[in-house]
C-alpha cells in the first residue's frame, strides 16, 4: 500500500471519537467477546479515532460515528493502538475489530479508494441442467481482473470473463448465484446475489400429451382410449395413442436442424404418441421409389426400406439419429376381403391381431395405411377406404392433413398377393403390385426416442416445435 502523509487537525489536543455502533473489542482469551451497542458499557472504555484521507494525500480526523462505506479502504499498515492492541476491519459487515485486553487508545486509518461494483447480473440461457449469467460491473480506482461465481455456497470459481455457465445442474432446481469482482489490488466488489430456477424437463411425448391435449378435438389432437369419450367406442384405435387429425393441426417438428429458421429439408409432422414415442412422417418427399423391385412384400428385405435404412438415414447426423428409436415395427396386412375395412379394422390386421404377425426392429420406416385413416377428422373413420358404397375416403382429402395429393407408398402389405397398399392421387388407398414399376413417392417415418426434450415452439410451419440438443 502507498505510503501515506500524516496531518492531523491543529488546535488543541486531538478529539477522542468513540465510534459506539459496530465495534467488536475481543479480548486475548478469544472465548471472551464483548460487542459494542449503541449504548456505551462501563468495561469498554477505549477510544478509537477515526483517520480519513483527503484528496490531497493527507488524514484528518473525522467526527462520524459510524465507519465510512464506499469510497474509503481501511488501512491496516498505518492503523494502530497506543497499548499494543490491534486493529482488524470486518468489511462484509462494516466492523472495526480491536484486539486488547486492556484500555487503549487507537487510530483507525481509511484511505480513499474505489472498489470495483458489480452493477448486475443479467440472466442468459436457462436449461433444466445449466443457467448462464453475464455481469455488467465497472471499475474503481483500478480495473477488475477477476470475476468470481459461487453457486448454492461452493468454492467460489474465478475467471477473467464476465460471462459463466453454471453446468451439471438438475432439473426443476432453485440455486442461489453469488458474483462478486476484484481488481488488480486485490480489492473485492460487494457480492451481488440471485435465484434462478433450471427449467424442468419436459419430454416431448409428454408436452403433446399434457400440454396440447385439452380434449378431443382440441388443437386436432384425439385420445383413443378405445371408450368412444369423442367418437363411438368401435372408431377409435383402441390402443391409448394420441392421434393428430383434421385438416392442418399445428404437429410440426423441426428435426436434424438447429437453424434459426428450419429448412425445409427438415420439417416434419407428428403423427401422434404412442406409448412414450412420439411418431413423425418427413413433410415432403423423398422421392419416388418402387417397394420391392424382386416382387416381394417382406418389407425386412423391400427396396423402399433398403433405401431408408441407409442412403436416407446417412443424411442425418449421429446426434439427431440417436434421437430416433430402434422401434419394433408390426408388419402385418390386409387381405382384399377386409381391405374396405374402417381405419380401426386396419390397424387391427396391421399389428397381428387379425393377421400375420410380424415384427422387424429398424429405425426407419413409412406410414400405416391406419395411420392415413385416422388423420381424417372423425367423421370419416366409420369409411372404408375403397369406393365400394360410396363413402371413400376421396372425401376427406381437405380434412386430412396426411393427404399429399400423389401416390404415396405405405407400410401395409397386401396378404393375398405380394402387394403393398398405398394411397391414391385422389385419396382413396389401393393395392399395387411390385416390380420394378410403379414407382410411387415415399415419405420417412419414424418414431423419437422417449426421452426427447420439448425446447420451444407451436407447432405451426413457421414456428414448428423445437427439440432439446445435448
Amino acid at each position: 500500500m502507498k505510503k501515506k502523509k500524516v496531518l492531523l487537525i491543529s488546535g488543541g489536543l486531538l478529539t477522542l471519537i468513540l465510534i459506539i455502533i459496530s465495534i467488536v473489542l475481543i479480548t486475548n482469551n478469544k472465548d471472551e467477546k464483548i460487542y459494542a451497542t449503541n449504548k456505551r458499557k462501563e468495561n469498554l472504555n477505549n477510544f478509537l479515532t477515526l483517520m480519513l484521507e483527503q484528496s490531497d494525500g493527507t488524514y484528518q480526523e473525522s467526527t462520524s460515528n459510524t465507519w465510512p462505506g464506499d469510497g474509503y479502504i481501511f488501512n491496516k499498515e498505518l492503523s494502530s493502538c497506543q497499548n499494543g492492541g490491534e486493529l482488524d476491519y470486518d468489511s462484509e459487515n462494516n466492523k472495526v475489530i480491536l484486539y486488547s485486553n486492556k484500555s487503549d487508545g487507537c487510530y483507525v486509518y481509511f484511505d480513499i479508494y474505489n472498489k470495483p461494483i458489480i452493477n448486475s447480473i443479467n440472466l442468459g440461457e436457462v436449461t433444466n441442467n445449466s443457467i448462464t449469467i453475464t455481469v455488467s460491473a465497472t471499475n474503481g480506482t483500478n480495473p477488475i481482473s477477476n470475476y468470481y461465481y459461487i453457486i448454492n455456497n461452493e468454492t467460489p470459481v474465478s475467471t477473467t470473463s464476465n460471462t459463466y455457465t453454471f453446468s451439471g445442474l438438475s432439473a426443476g432446481q432453485i440455486y442461489t448465484i453469488k458474483v462478486y469482482a476484484v481488481d488488480t489490488e486485490g480489492f473485492s466488489s460487494d457480492t451481488s446475489s440471485l435465484s434462478v430456477e433450471t427449467e424442468s424437463i419436459v419430454y416431448l411425448a409428454d408436452y403433446i400429451k399434457n400440454t396440447v391435449y385439452q380434449g378431443d378435438g382440441v388443437n386436432g389432437l384425439y385420445y383413443h382410449d378405445g371408450q368412444g369419450s369423442y367418437t363411438n367406442a368401435n372408431l377409435e384405435a383402441g390402443d391409448n395413442s394420441y392421434r393428430y387429425s383434421e385438416a392442418n393441426p399445428n404437429n410440426y417438428v423441426c428435426f436434424g436442424s438447429d437453424e434459426e429458421i428450419c429448412p425445409e429439408d427438415n420439417l416434419y409432422r407428428i403423427i401422434g404418441v404412442f406409448g412414450d414415442e412420439v411418431k413423425v412422417i418427413k413433410s415432403t418427399s423423398y422421392g419416388n421409389y418402387a417397394w420391392d423391385s424382386s416382387g416381394n412384400n417382406d418389407w425386412s428385405i423391400s427396396n423402399v426400406n433398403n433405401v431408408l435404412k441407409t442412403t436416407y438415414l446417412n443424411t442425418i447426423t449421429s446426434e439427431w439419429q440417436n434421437k430416433i428409436s430402434n422401434h419394433n415395427w408390426k408388419i402385418g396386412g390386409l387381405s382384399y376381403s377386409n381391405g374396405t375395412s374402417t381405419p380401426q379394422t386396419a390397424y387391427n390386421y396391421e399389428i397381428g391381431i387379425y393377421s400375420i404377425n410380424r415384427t422387424y426392429a429398424s429405425k426407419i420406416g413409412l406410414m400405416y395405411l391406419s395411420d392415413y385413416y385416422y388423420s381424417a377428422i372423425p367423421t370419416y373413420w366409420s369409411y372404408s377406404g375403397f369406393d365400394n358404397d360410396g363413402q371413400d375416403y376421396r372425401l376427406s382429402i381437405n380434412n386430412n392433413w396426411l393427404y399429399f395429393g400423389a401416390a404415396e407408398w405405405t407400410i401395409t402389405i397386401f396378404t393375398d398377393y405380394n402387394y403393398a397398399y398405398v394411397i391414391n392421387k385422389n385419396g382413396t388407398t389401393g393395392m399395387t403390385v411390385f416390380g420394378n414399376s410403379p414407382h410411387n413417392i415415399v415419405r420417412p417415418c419414424f418414431y423419437l426416442t422417449s426421452d426427447v426434450e420439448y425446447a420451444s415452439g407451436s407447432g405451426t410451419e413457421s414456428d414448428p416445435i423445437r427439440l432439446k440438443i445435448d
